[in-house]
C-alpha cells in the first residue's frame, strides 16, 4: 500500500510536533534540575507548598519565627513550584530545600538538623 502524497506531508508534521515536544520536555526537565535541585555548596532554604496545606503554614510560620530567610514555592499555583516539585521527585508537601538536603513532609526533626548545619535555630510553631 503507497501513501499518498497528502498522507506523508501530515506524517511528517506528526513526527515533527512529537521530536518538538519531547525536545521541550527534555529541556523543560533539565531546566528544572539545574534551577530546583540544591548542590552540596547550597546555603539556600526553598519550601514548595500548597495555600491549603496546614503542615505547610506550620512550616512556613516555623521558618518566621525563628528568622530563617526563605523562598517559597506554591506547587500548585506557580510553574516554578511544579517544576521544582518535578525535580526533587516530590509525591506530596511540604518538600523542604534546606542547604544540600531535602526534607520530605513535615519532619521537625530533620528541618532542625538541616537548618542547624546552616547555622540556624528552628523552632517549630504551634499546629493549627
Amino acid at each position: 500500500m503507497t501513501m499518498t502524497k497528502r498522507q506523508t506531508i501530515i506524517r511528517r508534521i506528526l513526527l515533527g510536533s512529537a521530536l518538538f515536544l519531547a525536545l521541550a520536555l527534555l529541556g523543560l526537565d533539565r531546566y528544572a534540575a539545574i534551577v530546583h535541585r540544591p548542590s552540596q555548596t547550597s546555603t539556600r532554604v526553598v519550601i514548595y507548598t500548597t495555600e491549603r496545606c496546614p503542615y505547610c503554614e506550620t512550616l512556613r510560620r516555623g521558618l518566621a519565627v525563628s528568622g530563617v530567610p526563605f523562598i517559597e514555592y506554591d506547587v500548585e499555583k506557580t510553574l516554578q513550584g511544579q517544576l521544582g516539585f518535578w525535580a526533587l521527585h516530590a509525591r506530596g508537601v511540604p518538600v523542604s530545600a534546606i542547604g544540600p538536603t531535602i526534607v520530605y513532609g513535615y519532619r521537625v526533626e530533620e528541618i532542625q538538623k538541616a537548618l542547624g548545619n546552616l547555622g540556624y535555630r528552628y523552632r517549630p510553631a504551634a499546629h493549627r
